[in-house]
């Protein structure tokens, strides 16, 4: 069984994405294959297209249940959410103040759906969307003037040194907890679901599953099956094409 899982989460925790990698496949007696991938662009051509366990972000999940079969097994307690960024300098600047104007962002992302879908909300008409490659190329773009704003996903966000973020300012962060991360599982392992459901949720009452999931930051795994919020999201901001 081949697990994926979201490059911005690898980066930030392989060695924790590899316990529960270990933890899995003691309690389902199945040999279970991390891909850590830390280049989106990787991750979708050679990753994600084999994958049998994915943990991926709401737009990704959308994804591949449309297109693919695969089930939504869990989510976490950890939503995503969008930060709204300009130069450090813009301090008058609104929400109101994207409209009109071309902002940076990365493709594929919840963070920049969510972000388009609540701008939309107000009223508010970006001229266009500059997709670069990483968040860091999103805050890069706005310190060096490319744009006037940016989106970023807030966990992102939330793990910056005070340094990075002197190269921007907040405009606004959303906190709408709509959707999270999802792990979800290939139908062509189906034959493993409950077992692996079963193993996950119990995770919190085993000291060794608890100790992972805390390192993770999920606090706990969350049953998720419905999906029509992020369907929703992906519709109302122009971006929800299988």
């Amino acid at each position: 069984m081949r697990l994926s899982v979201c490059p911005h989460d690898i980066v930030k925790q392989l060695q924790s994405w590899l316990a529960l990698t270990g933890y899995l496949q003691k309690h389902l007696q199945v040999h279970i294959t991390l891909e850590p991938t830390t280049d989106f662009a990787a991750f979708y051509e050679r990753s994600l297209p084999h994958a049998d366990l994915a943990f991926v972000n709401p737009w990704d999940a959308w994804h591949l249940v449309h297109t693919r079969g695969f089930e939504p097994l869990f989510g976490t307690e950890a939503p995503d959410e969008v930060v709204f960024i300009a130069h450090p300098d813009d301090t008058e600047a609104t929400l109101e103040d994207f409209d009109g104007h071309i902002i940076a962002a990365v493709d594929r992302q919840f963070a920049t759906a969510l972000g388009l879908y609540l701008l939309r909300e107000r009223g508010i008409a970006v001229a266009d969307v500059v997709h670069v490659p990483s968040w860091v190329q999103v805050i890069r773009a706005v310190a060096q003037r490319k744009v006037r704003f940016g989106l970023l996903y807030q966990d992102f966000y939330a793990g910056l040194s005070r340094l990075s973020c002197t190269q921007f300012r907040v405009v606004h962060e959303s906190h709408t907890a709509y959707a999270t991360h999802m792990l979800l599982l290939n139908p062509e392992r189906h034959a493993t679901r409950d077992a692996l459901v079963e193993v996950l949720a119990n995770m919190p009452q085993d000291p060794e599953g608890a100790a992972i999931l805390q390192e993770l930051r999920i606090g706990r795994w969350v049953r998720r099956h419905d999906l029509g919020r992020i369907e929703q999201v992906l519709s109302v901001s122009g971006l929800a094409t299988a």
